[in-house]
């Protein structure tokens, strides 16, 4: 028993004498670390052009829309379009029952001739007494009844050409063209059913695709501030107002739209600016009534700190950075500003010139002997989201 434990004794001094060494040998290690600098990786702190944007909800609707309703009564014989497709100004959509309007129109043509007849007759005699009334044969009351019978025959044959012209056009109307070109959608009405001018029946809708306009709402004094930015020298107006399009799972659309500032209202229940963009949309690839993110463009400035995202350590004490300062690893609280696509923005605690350390240094104690590493500065042109 007095053997096992002088044994067990033994081995706990030998573990003890050996981790005591490993101890001594890891800070003689570390200690000839820290006379050589540790490389990291770095990124200058320099000001760059920084155009502030915020994202808006908005919705697509065509720039122009034409709902082709009934301007006669009548019968529809038939539909001419597919629905979908896209038509063009002038192409014929339906054809309307036109036997009763072509009715009418021979109709008035008879009226017509029969009112130039009479108006005929009516100045031959006129004619006559004229004759008359110069030889004494006829007194002054009775040429100017023929006179006056005579100018109302006149009247009679431009009334009968006018009824003439609308019988014609109520005709053109029996068949129904596009009155603009762009995609028609479904018909709301089938062969055979009756269409009447009075009650104004929907056909079909026409929608105009290559350009439409974005919609999207703004307060109206954030409004006044985005004018005075766009109408500043600070910045162009070609680049300025112009903004770009998301669709809603986050995938940018190709092209890009310029806002139309004349077409802003303000809205006065709920005091908010309506405005509009006009985008091009060639492969129709925005349809109307779409929600869609536009990125507005709300302010810029050109004399921003950044810092990449990575440098950056939040903490409930704030934002700190590591840096370089005198070959060593120093913290440095700093304030920030939005996010600058992959940077922050730096409002104080940093200068021009700075290098922010990049690279993993959650090991290294503030003091360490440092060196940096090539590493390109990412501050480049960016865009921020409120």
């Amino acid at each position: 028993m007095k053997k096992n434990l002088m044994t067990t004794h033994t081995l706990l001094k030998s573990t003890l004498l050996g981790l005591f060494a490993s101890t001594l040998t890891l800070s003689s290690f570390a200690a000839e670390q820290g006379e050589q600098p540790v490389p990291v990786e770095v990124s200058t702190v320099s000001e760059g052009i920084t155009t502030f944007t915020q994202d808006l909800p908005g919705r697509v609707n065509a720039i122009r829309t034409a709902e082709v309703r009934a301007r006669v009564d009548g019968i529809l014989e038939k539909r001419v379009f597919t629905e979908g497709d896209m038509v063009k100004q002038g192409d014929v959509l339906f054809q309307i029952d036109k036997r009763q309007l072509q009715a009418d129109v021979q109709a008035e043509r008879a009226n017509l001739n029969d009112a130039i007849a009479q108006q005929k007759l009516n100045q031959q005699t006129l004619e006559r007494y004229t004759t008359l009334l110069e030889l004494g044969a006829v007194s002054q009351q009775e040429f100017d009844t023929f006179a006056a019978q005579n100018e109302q025959a006149k009247a009679r044959v431009e009334l009968a050409k006018s009824n003439l012209r609308n019988a014609q056009i109520q005709l053109e109307y029996a068949t129904v063209t596009a009155p603009i070109s762009g995609r028609i959608g479904r018909a709301m009405v089938t062969e055979g059913a009756l269409v009447r001018a009075a009650e104004s029946t929907h056909l079909a809708t026409i929608e105009q695709l290559d350009k439409v306009y974005v919609d999207f709402t703004r307060s109206s004094s954030e409004m006044m501030q985005l004018r005075k930015l766009f109408e500043s020298g600070q910045s162009s107006n070609a680049s300025s107002s112009t903004v770009q399009i998301f669709y809603n799972d986050g995938t940018q659309y190709p092209g890009s739209g310029n806002l139309e500032f004349s077409s802003w209202s303000v809205e006065p229940d709920t005091g908010s600016v309506q405005l509009r963009a006009i985008v091009d949309n060639p492969d129709h690839l925005l349809l109307p009534g779409m929600f869609v993110r536009v990125k507005l463009p709300v302010g810029e400035s050109d004399s921003l700190l950044q810092v990449p995202q990575k440098a950056v350590t939040m903490s409930a004490n704030g934002a700190t950075v590591k840096l370089i300062k005198d070959g060593k690893l120093a913290v440095q609280p700093v304030e920030l500003g939005p996010m600058v696509g992959p940077n922050w923005v730096v409002k104080s605690g940093l200068q021009r010139g700075d290098q922010v350390i990049v690279s993993n240094t959650q090991f290294l104690q503030p003091g360490t002997p440092v060196t940096a590493m090539n590493q390109p500065s990412g501050n480049a042109q960016n865009q921020t989201q409120e």
